[in-house]
């Protein structure tokens, strides 16, 4: 049976938003971490991260809050449930990938050190 950490239906269900976790944490984890947690499966899980996210939880539900609260099977219900929270927090998904040119500008053209110069005189 494989299973997730489905952290992001956990929040729906309590009507709590990433944003809110992030705080609740106090500065333990990146924002990144705790949105990553809440809109992806995860395939590895570092276990002082998971109890930091537990205690927090516990502190904004005012129950204690275990770990196979956020854990479930992955079945098509669990797909489906996963797609709904995403889409109910509103995690970037990306576009596509970086597609600059591998080709070296040529000599001459406005380099990076002039495109810093100008900056540097304007009033950002």
């Amino acid at each position: 049976m494989t299973m997730q950490l489905n952290l992001g239906a956990f929040l729906t269900r309590q009507g709590i938003t990433p944003a809110r976790l992030v705080r609740a944490t106090e500065g333990r984890l990146a924002p990144a971490t705790v949105y990553g947690l809440a809109s992806r499966p995860m395939q590895r899980i570092d276990l002082q991260t998971v109890g930091t996210v537990l205690d927090a939880l516990s502190e904004l539900t005012g129950r204690e809050v275990h770990f196979q609260d956020v854990l479930e099977p992955l079945t098509e219900a669990g797909q489906q449930r996963r797609q709904e929270a995403r889409s109910r927090i509103g995690a970037p998904r990306r576009q596509g990938h970086f597609q600059g040119s591998s080709e070296a500008v040529p000599e001459g053209d406005w380099s990076v050190t002039d495109q810093l110069a100008e900056l540097r005189e304007r009033d950002l």
